[in-house]
């Protein structure tokens, strides 16, 4: 199967008509599809599954109304799919609602629900008026419903496919490997050769002891129908069956409340830590303070000393320089400054001319030299201790945030260790050790159904061959006896032919799975390999062990790389060919993984469509699958109208690979 065309009509963001043919070349399976956040990529995503299998809630085709389209008038909001299948033929399945106009866009609702599938010629192949089954008919010779995530799928959600064990994923599993087929075949005959047998009891007979044979035949078969149910699938060993099930569920979460209980051991490390460490803060916080407190008190004598320097320096320069060249200039007059004649006064005079030499002599610069030299030193020694404490306040601020992160981290630490103390360990192993038991005890039971089973079926055909033997067979009895003997040999062949086709199947898929994983791995001399159980459980396998990959813990990346590797085994050896749609691609992926996996994606399916954001692939990722690729589209929204989008397609040219380096 092969899409070739897909069309949205007021489909969410794509309003109007947009329309893709995405049909791969031979050794071109891929199919790009850029698209930005908000554009309409998941959306585009969203309408190819919508299309094929529909939705589960109703109201959700209201929200897939465009809604420029809702408030224009009435219209259609629809998704069509044409596809080429493996034989040639070509189908075009068209889904959605036809609405009425509405003043407020959020009012928008479908009016009418409608699906159609037509061929080449345009003739109904399924009509709106058929039943339901019709078309799940139809597409489950394609891609069955409970297989679709298998197919298409969003690469950050891919936890399902780490617990295959669950039953809805491992009927999911046996759909796509082919054996729910042979499952069913089973049933049917089963059913079948129960329906032959009562039918065989009633016939008449005019021996009284082949009568009592016949009803003691009867007695056997309601009996055998009370433990198996009317069509092999019911009965007390079904229901047995589900209650060991719930029992299970049950043990699975009194197991992971004990793991959380467990995981106290760890926080309690956590919060001895967290507690050191808060100490040794306030220790050190304590001591900056300290150191800080004491620079405080000292700063008021340093700059004490600083100024009276100044003053100081000021004071005898100015008596160094301007006094004598004051006293100079006096000298050569007549009259003091003060008014007083020099020439009268000789004392005067030589006052003036003492001091005139007392301020030019060598001691009197010496010591403004050095007045100088301790104002200088003040000053450097004042910087020196700002500088400290500036270090200081910034050392105290840090020292505050990292205890508050402390505080907080311990005070969680205790609510969480709290909540986990408050569920008693003792009473959850009392829980664990009793369903165990129980459970233990409804596996026996079932055995023992089982057995019995076995035993029925022996007196059975004891029965057959004495009413045989206690008169001729009628037409009728031989018609009858004929058909149970064909459909339980059928019945017991294709049993076989599961049990072998089951274990063939499970190790071709494990061993393409593992070695596709070692492929895609970024530690492929760590790991071994993948195991996959008789329950479909994913295993990793070391060097040293084989763990679930809960026991493993890999990385978000690595259950990426476990999961893609998983559906690519699945892929390879499914009975269906089918398109893979892969929306956000990369996801949490490290360049190593992304490189092998972009090497890689060609080998899916003939047809594989990758829904990717700018950040995701750039120009060079681009180029490197440019030979596997025969289309690359882009959504974008459009220029006349920025809440609708649309998409277009772009060639691979160096300029588009280029672009978003």
């Amino acid at each position: 199967m092969k899409i070739t065309r897909i069309r949205l009509e007021n489909f969410m963001p794509f309003y109007g008509t947009v329309e893709v043919e995405p049909y791969t070349q031979e050794e071109k399976p891929l199919v790009l599809v850029k698209g930005e956040n908000d554009t309409g990529k998941t959306s585009f995503h969203t309408a190819i599954k919508y299309c094929l299998h529909g939705v589960d809630e109703r109201s959700q085709r209201d929200q897939f109304i465009n809604r420029k389209a809702a408030t224009d008038g009435d219209g259609v909001s629809k998704v069509e799919i044409s596809f080429v299948d493996d034989s040639g033929d070509v189908y075009t399945i068209e889904r959605g609602v036809e609405f009425s106009q509405v003043t407020n866009e959020d009012d928008r609702s479908a009016d009418q629900f409608f699906i159609r599938v037509s061929d080449a010629d345009g003739n109904t192949v399924v009509g709106n008026d058929d039943r339901r089954d019709n078309y799940s008919r139809f597409i489950n010779q394609f891609i069955p419903e409970n297989v679709a995530d298998f197919f298409f799928f969003d690469a950050e959600q891919l936890e399902k496919f780490e617990e295959a064990n669950d039953k809805e994923v491992r009927d999911a599993i046996e759909t796509v490997l082919g054996i729910k087929e042979i499952e069913n075949a089973v049933r049917d005959l089963e059913k079948r050769e129960k329906d032959y047998e009562r039918e065989y009891a009633k016939v008449e007979s005019t021996v009284a002891e082949v009568e009592e044979l016949q009803s003691d035949l009867t007695d056997i078969l309601d009996k055998k129908e009370e433990l198996e149910g009317p069509n092999g699938d019911g009965g007390k060993i079904q229901e047995t069956k589900g209650e060991i099930s719930t029992k299970r569920q049950k043990l699975q979460d009194i197991q992971s409340e004990l793991e959380t209980i467990e995981e106290g051991d760890d926080k309690r490390k956590d919060l001895e830590k967290a507690t050191e460490d808060l100490q040794t803060v306030n220790k050190d916080l304590d001591d900056k303070l300290t150191e800080r407190n004491t620079l405080r008190r000292r700063a008021g004598p340093l700059m004490a000393a600083v100024c009276a320097g100044t003053i100081q320096q000021l004071y005898d320069v100015e008596g160094t320089t301007d006094e004598a060249d004051v006293i100079n200039d006096v000298l050569g007059r007549d009259h003091c400054i003060c008014g007083e004649p020099l020439d009268g006064d000789s004392d005067h005079r030589d006052h003036l001319l003492d001091r005139y030499k007392e301020l030019h002599s060598s001691e009197r610069r010496k010591i403004a030299e050095l007045l100088d030299r301790a104002s200088e030193g003040l000053n450097l020694g004042v910087r020196k201790e700002l500088d400290r404490y500036q270090r200081l306040q910034k050392d105290i601020r840090q020292a505050r945030t990292r205890k508050s992160d402390l505080k907080d981290r311990k005070e969680t630490l205790e609510q969480e260790l709290e909540t986990i103390e408050r569920k008693h360990l003792s009473d959850y192993k009392d829980q664990e050790e009793k369903l165990e038991g129980e459970i233990e005890e409804l596996e026996s039971e079932v055995e023992s159904y089982q057995k019995r089973v076995g035993e029925l079926n022996n007196e059975r055909d004891s029965l057959r061959k004495r009413i045989s033997s206690q008169k001729e067979a009628s037409e009728e009895e031989e018609r009858y006896q004929k058909l149970i003997d064909l459909t339980g040999r059928c019945r017991d062949a294709m049993s076989d032919i599961r049990s072998e086709l089951v274990d063939n199947r499970r190790q071709t898929v494990e061993e393409h799975a593992s070695e596709t994983f070692l492929k895609l791995t970024n530690r492929p001399n760590y790991y071994r390999g993948l195991k996959i159980t008789e329950n479909y459980e994913l295993r990793v396998l070391t060097e040293e062990s084989s763990r679930s990959i809960a026991e493993q813990r890999p990385s978000e990346g690595q259950k990426q790389i476990i999961a893609y590797a998983f559906i690519a085994g699945l892929s390879k050896y499914a009975t269906r060919n089918a398109p893979v749609v892969v929306d956000t691609p990369i996801g949490r992926l490290d360049p190593t993984h992304k490189n092998n996996l972009l090497g890689y994606y060609h080998n899916f399916s003939d047809q594989v469509m990758i829904l990717y954001q700018p950040n995701e692939l750039e120009g060079s990722d681009i180029e490197h699958i440019a030979k596997q690729t025969s289309k690359h589209y882009e959504i974008n929204h459009r220029d006349d109208d920025q809440e609708s989008s649309q998409i277009d397609e772009v060639e691979l040219s160096a300029k588009t690979i280029t672009g978003d380096d």
